[in-house]
Order: C-alpha cells, then sequence, then structure tokens
C-alpha cells in the first residue's frame, strides 16, 4: 500500500491555475490557487463531503492528525483547527456551504502536508532562497496527486507518513523533541523543531548533490542522494559581521583565484596602513587595479587623497598559496557577495571558536570537496605547487549544485550524538 501510494504521489502533472474567491467567512485560505488546481483535477466534486461513511471517516482522520501537529513541530495554528474539529457541519442541502467548508478541509489537509514535507519556516530562516522557487510548482503538483489519491483514512495517513523523513538524523531530532516535550522544556523543543523543519526543507528535494553549512557548528556537510559522504570544518563570519543564511547555487570552482579586497575592508582595515607604508602592499603580494582592469603602481599614487568617499581603485592579492582565498574558490551566486573558499591560514580550524571571517566561509578540505563538485577530475597537484602568478583556472560544473547556509542549533556531531550548539550570532531570542 505504501509503495503503491509513494509511486502515485509523485507522479502526474497539474498545469492550470485560477484565482480563489473563497476567503471569506473563517480567515483565507493558505493555498488558494492549489485549492482551484485540486478542484478541477476532482471534477468539482465533494472531497471531505461527499456521500458515504469513507468520507466522514475522512474528516475525523484529518481532525486526529491536525490534533497531532505539535508533536511533529508544526504550526497547527495554519490547519483551520477550529472548522476542521467542528461537530457541527451544513446540512447536506446547503450546496454553497458544503463546497466552501470542502475548500477549507482541503486546505488545511495540503497545508500540513506542505509542512511536514518541506518544514515549517520559522525564525531565524534564510534570507535569501534561490532554490525554493524552482521547485514551487511541482511541489504543489505533488501535493495534489497525493491528496487526490487519499480517499479514505487509511491512505490520508499513509499518505502524511511518506511525507515525512525517515532517516536516522530525522529520527533522533524528532525523538529529542518528543522527549523535551513530555518534560516541558519548551526553550530547547524549540532549538531542535528549528532544526528539523531545516532538515525537512533541506532533504525534500531529493537532490544528487548538495552542499550544507551549519552556521551553528562551523561545520559542512556535502551530501549525495541525501546521505552525507563528506564532513569538514569551517571559519564562518565573526559576530560583527556574520555569515548570511540562503539557499543558492554553486556553478563553478576557481583555481588560483584572485581575492579582490571588499571596500569595507580597504576603508576600514587597510588604508590606514597603506598611508603609512605603500610598500605593506607588496609584501602581502597585492595590487591596485583601475576601473579599466589595469594595474597602476601603487607607489606613485597619493595616498592621502584617498578615504572611504573616494577610492577611484581596487585592491586585488595575486594568486598563490598566501592568498587570503588560498588556491581554489567556490563561486556561489548570492545578493551577499560571499563564497566557500580556501585559505592561507589553516591553523584557525584547531580552534573550537571558529567565528573569524568577515563572512565568506572557510574550508578545511576544499580539495576533497571539489574533487567531489568536479566529478573526481580536480588536478591537486597543480593546486599543491603553490604557483604564484598563475592566472586563474575557471572549471565550470557539471551542473549547478544547491548551498544551503542554515543556522541549525541542534544536530549530530561527530560520532552521531545529537549537540546543542552556542548561540553565536544571538538569533534564538525567546519567542
Amino acid at each position: 500500500m505504501k509503495k503503491l501510494l509513494l509511486l502515485l504521489c509523485f507522479s502526474g502533472v497539474v498545469t492550470t491555475t485560477m484565482q480563489s474567491q473563497y476567503t471569506a467567512g473563517n480567515g483565507p485560505l493558505n493555498f488558494p490557487a492549489l485549492i482551484d488546481q485540486f478542484y478541477q483535477m476532482n471534477q468539482d466534486h465533494l472531497f471531505w463531503f461527499a456521500t458515504g461513511t469513507a468520507a466522514t471517516a475522512l474528516r475525523m482522520s484529518l481532525s486526529g492528525l491536525n490534533q497531532t501537529a505539535l508533536q511533529q513541530g508544526l504550526a497547527a495554528k495554519k490547519y483551520h483547527a477550529a472548522i476542521i474539529e467542528s461537530s457541527s457541519f451544513p446540512d447536506t442541502a446547503d450546496t454553497m456551504a458544503l463546497q466552501q467548508l470542502d475548500r477549507y478541509f482541503t486546505d488545511a489537509a495540503l497545508s500540513l502536508m506542505f509542512d511536514i514535507y518541506q518544514g515549517v519556516k520559522e525564525r531565524p530562516w534564510v534570507g535569501f532562497d534561490a532554490v525554493s522557487e524552482k521547485y514551487r510548482q511541482s511541489d504543489g503538483e505533488k501535493m495534489i496527486q497525493c491528496l487526490l489519491r487519499a480517499k479514505t483514512a487509511e491512505e490520508l495517513t499513509v499518505t502524511l507518513d511518506l511525507l515525512e523523513p525517515k532517516d536516522t538524523v530525522y529520527t533522533a531530532l524528532k525523538n529529542e523533541y518528543q522527549r523535551l516535550l513530555l518534560k516541558n522544556r519548551k526553550d530547547s523543543a524549540r532549538l531542535v523543531r528549528l532544526s528539523m523543519n531545516y532538515y525537512r526543507w533541506i532533504t525534500h528535494f531529493h537532490f544528487d548533490k548538495m552542499i550544507v553549512i551549519n552556521l551553528s557548528a562551523a561545520r559542512l556537510q556535502y551530501f549525495e542522494n541525501n546521505q552525507p559522504v563528506l564532513q569538514m570544518k569551517t571559519i564562518v563570519g565573526k559576530t560583527s559581521t556574520p555569515s548570511p543564511r540562503f539557499a543558492a547555487w554553486c556553478d563553478q570552482a576557481i583555481l588560483y583565484p584572485y581575492w579582490y579586497v571588499p571596500r569595507s575592508i580597504t576603508f576600514n582595515e587597510y588604508l590606514p596602513v597603506i598611508r603609512k607604508n605603500p610598500s605593506w602592499l607588496d609584501a602581502k603580494n597585492m595590487q591596485v587595479i583601475d576601473g579599466n582592469g589595469r594595474v597602476v603602481n601603487h607607489h606613485q599614487l597619493d595616498w592621502s587623497s584617498f578615504h572611504s568617499g573616494y577610492f577611484p581603485y581596487t585592491i586585488r592579492q595575486s594568486t598563490g598559496c598566501d592568498n587570503a582565498l588560498g588556491v581554489i574558490k567556490f563561486n556561489i551566486s548570492t545578493p551577499y557577495g560571499v563564497y566557500l573558499h580556501d585559505t592561507n591560514n589553516k591553523q584557525a580550524f584547531s580552534s573550537g571558536y571558529r567565528y573569524l571571517s568577515h563572512g565568506c566561509i572557510r574550508l578545511e578540505d576544499p580539495f576533497e570537496l571539489g574533487y567531489h563538485l568536479l566529478a573526481h577530475t580536480l588536478d591537486t597537484a597543480f593546486l599543491q605547487s603553490c604557483y604564484r602568478q598563475q592566472n586563474p583556472v575557471y572549471e565550470k560544473l557539471d551542473s549547478p549544485v544547491p548551498v544551503f547556509t542554515v543556522y541549525m542549533p541542534v544536530w549530530p556531531a561527530e560520532g552521531g550524538k545529537l549537540a546543542y550548539y552556542k548561540d553565536v550570532y544571538r538569533l534564538l531570542k525567546k519567542e
């Protein structure tokens, strides 16, 4: 039964959309357009209030599942509890009232299904998401197909069970969450719930490859088919310059990258030093680049005339092992200007406190990550040669790989046991 339902849930395509007009009475619907698609697929027949005992049992099943939402770490207020759990419904002759009520039941079911499947987006969620939008329509189609085929109480229960992750990491988080609820430890339970919902969201895409950076733990995991195959320490942003939370795409690796110094670092840290000693740039293997991309002689510049409002140049560090980015960088398309990269300061990984960067994410073992992302073709001997003044080499990935940079305060440490991490960025204020 489960295998059959799973196959049916994730097949089929829905393309027609309409604007729902059913938003009055007991509050707006969460998914009005999907509700319209659902009833078009169901030939505008009643689903929850159809004649017969099966529909009655189906309504009772949804009510029971709705009441267990808290145990799942979900937002029960989204599921129209006052309607779903009511014991008084319109007379069967009142067709219009039943049709509207039927829509609320469908909306409650779809909302519950989405949250079990994708997770509840609660604070502190990502600030930029270039991944979810690409799959929004297909996710909606999957939920509609699943619900259309859950015509009995048993099928509805099985469907929701199939949408929930079943791996050991998620199971450990869920068990810990339920244990904390029983002990009424709400603050700790909230931390576990956040990690559960992040995990639902990240894994529901079922990507062939993906990178997950947990800022709370300052660690990276690389997954293939939702199975972790590589993990490493990272150096992430300082509390004053925290690494942003995002979901984006990595599309290329750059071997021997230049480091273009951000303007904030140029003005706040470098200009005071360079004014006193322009030769400092030579010692750091840095160049000054004009607006046309040409290297200029920085010894001939009047450094005393430059300030935060006037500096018509860019400082660039030349390639090599002394480059701040090391010898490999992984490009990520975000509005934040951050990326994953090697580092010339390997000793920092031996520290238990790894919140040291200006926002970018430094990798303990970037060669190993590059080996996986570039289909095992990375020339590590070339990188280990530490050539100076080597022109950057751009290696395009076969297909973009999603990168999730998130804030999961509870997560398995080495050895698999759940660990609670400090709220270094102070994002987990009490509700």
